[in-house]
């Protein structure tokens, strides 16, 4: 997280890194550090941890049903909200700079934007938002790759700054969140030229941080760096170290379309290893900043791997 009280150039320390247990019989309940998640007022707090069944032979189990998993949270047993394999489309924000220092290299942002459609599986969904001064919806989630492409060939710098934070943090509300049954994604192309350094919303940052934490998602990125660094650079690095992703820093832009087909390699790698794992999401209680939590399946002869972040 980035601290609240951070200056104008904030010093970042990493939320740590989640681990994850394997459980060898179904009474050996799997203990789990969930990362925090900001308190609240409500009663309770949907939280979801990622569950690899296998059978005694080793295969996978791909018939479980919510019904057949006991959640228990410091030792209070909580309601299972659902339970689903990850066979549903990824849903990818694709966030791209847009602001002025974009326009000299436009042409290479056009063809690593074009790289990373070819090699991303048509399955995936795709927003395509920028943050040229402010946010732009160019084409909301979707499989339709004809608009896609379209909307990455009438791309262009709308100048102005980088409202980096507030176009991701608006795109999450209005993309990934109302979709809890997909796996939240950003993938994010910058500038960073060290200018502008006004103090970001480190308090919304947190929460959305945070948030986006506990519902697993996911982050990769590609900053074009000027001659120094600033805040922009200070989110993305703190966010995409946080949940293992990839980050590039780069200082030619040449390299943006090998980079950014890189990341739709590994997009398609990873959602190919959660389609035969389970989404165990439950009411949790907001109290709780660093549960323990344990995860019990009733059928025999069924192990458990568990992770608070996927993929695993």
């Amino acid at each position: 997280m980035l601290p609240s009280s951070a200056g104008p150039q904030p010093e970042l320390y990493s939320a740590p890194m989640s681990r994850h247990w394997r459980a060898t019989a179904v009474a050996a309940a799997a203990l789990l550090a969930v990362i925090s998640v900001s308190l609240s007022a409500q009663k309770t707090v949907t939280r979801s941890v990622w569950v690899g069944a296998l059978d005694t032979g080793g295969a996978p189990v791909l018939n479980l049903t919510s019904a057949d998993f006991e959640v228990i949270e410091n030792g209070a047993k909580r309601d299972v909200v659902r339970a689903t394999l990850g066979t549903e489309p990824m849903r990818i924000v694709l966030l791209v700079d847009s602001s002025t220092p974009v326009g000299p290299m436009m042409n290479s942002f056009r063809l690593a934007l074009n790289a990373f459609i070819d090699e991303l599986p048509e399955t995936e969904e795709v927003a395509f938002v920028s943050s040229g001064g402010q946010i732009r919806v160019r084409t909301p989630p979707s499989t339709d790759r004809a608009r896609l492409r379209a909307e990455v060939a009438r791309f262009a710098s709308e100048g102005g700054a980088n409202a980096f934070l507030d176009t991701m943090l608006e795109a999450d509300k209005r993309f990934l969140k109302p979709a809890p049954g997909q796996w939240p994604a950003f993938v994010i192309v910058t500038t960073d030229n060290g200018e502008g350094r006004r103090e970001p919303n480190i308090d919304d940052y947190n929460v959305f941080m945070n948030d986006f934490l506990s519902r697993g998602g996911t982050a990769h990125a590609v900053i074009v760096q000027g001659k120094q660094s600033g805040p922009v650079t200070d989110i993305v690095a703190n966010l995409v170290d946080n949940v293992g992703g990839i980050r590039y820093t780069i200082v030619a832009d040449s390299s943006l379309p090998a980079r950014l087909r890189e990341i739709a390699n590994r997009l398609a790698d990873d959602h190919q290893s959660m389609m035969r794992r389970y989404e165990v999401s439950y009411a949790g209680d907001p109290k709780q900043v660093l549960p323990v939590v344990k995860v019990n399946v009733s059928r025999d002869g069924v192990n458990l791997q568990m992770s608070a972040r996927r993929p695993f």
